[in-house]
């Protein structure tokens, strides 16, 4: 699958894509390998919070599959490459609200969440909601970026912001730019959603820097490479090409995870 020139052109402007039922057919089996790693890892969820495991589709070989799925790959290639950059992602169970905030900022490279839900997700039952063009990199002072301050600003709730609600169901796909603004509002306290985060292939210096320091974060989950094991030992060659910059940039992460399980008490959880 590639996107047509229009959906890109709809990206570019808005910062968002919605897939309906993109992965209806294989939405079974990721719901079970989805429930299998929080099972595995010890985790339990009990609603007070949400839990986060990072990176997500790695612990599962057949997950890691999701990577060379033809309608996954066209995807995010058509925004940012055949040689786009797979930087990990997060699998959670979401509790109650997620107050307006976007995944950084960047003004350096292009940067792509693709987000699957579990769940069948309305207006009323936390779906995501998103503010449109508030990606832009000439609009990082435009002052609907400070959504999160609306009843101080504007005297309106978060909630009021105008925005787009994104009412997905299981097998839809989500794909937002990064910058992009984004809540939750009016959820369960048990939501699955899972994500894969990339980026375009680094050409110059400032790309390359940008990729170390998004790099570095991951440092805040207590890990020392951006990939599993499984990911990278069950990768065919065409998946490799989306590991291996990455892998060339990450020697600095063991060094601050090791300083962040020395001052934090547990691991991020998103």
């Amino acid at each position: 699958m590639k996107l047509s020139q229009q959906q890109l052109q709809f990206f570019e402007t808005f910062g968002f894509l919605h897939f309906p039922g993109l992965v209806k057919e294989e939405i079974g089996w990721i719901t079970e390998d989805f429930e299998a790693i929080f099972a595995a890892s010890g985790q339990e969820h009990d609603g007070t919070q949400r839990s986060c495991i990072v990176p997500f589709i790695d612990q599962r070989e057949r997950l890691c599959t999701l990577l060379d799925h033809p309608s996954i790959d066209g995807l995010i290639s058509s925004i940012l490459g055949d040689d786009f950059n797979y930087l990990g992602g997060d699998g959670n169970f979401y509790t109650g609200d997620t107050r307006w905030h976007s995944d950084g900022f960047h003004t350096i490279g292009q940067y792509l969440k693709v987000a699957f839900y579990l769940d069948s997700l309305t207006s009323d039952t936390g779906c995501l909601r998103v503010i449109p063009g508030s990606h832009r990199e000439d609009l990082e002072a435009w002052s609907a970026r400070q959504a999160r301050d609306a009843s101080e600003l504007w005297g309106i709730s978060q909630l009021e912001v105008p925005h787009v609600a994104l009412e997905t169901q299981p097998g839809d796909v989500v794909a937002f730019n990064h910058n992009l603004m984004h809540s939750s509002f009016g959820g369960s306290t048990a939501r699955r959603m899972f994500t894969i985060n990339c980026c375009a292939y680094c050409e110059t210096p400032e790309e390359i820097e940008e990729l170390e320091k998004f790099v570095a974060g991951g440092a805040r989950f207590w890990k020392d490479q951006m990939h599993s094991d499984v990911m990278r030992s069950t990768a065919s060659p065409s998946r490799m090409r989306h590991l291996e910059q990455v892998m060339a940039h990450e020697s600095h992460l063991p060094a601050l995870s090791a300083k962040a399980r020395a001052e934090m008490a547990e691991p991020a959880r998103g």
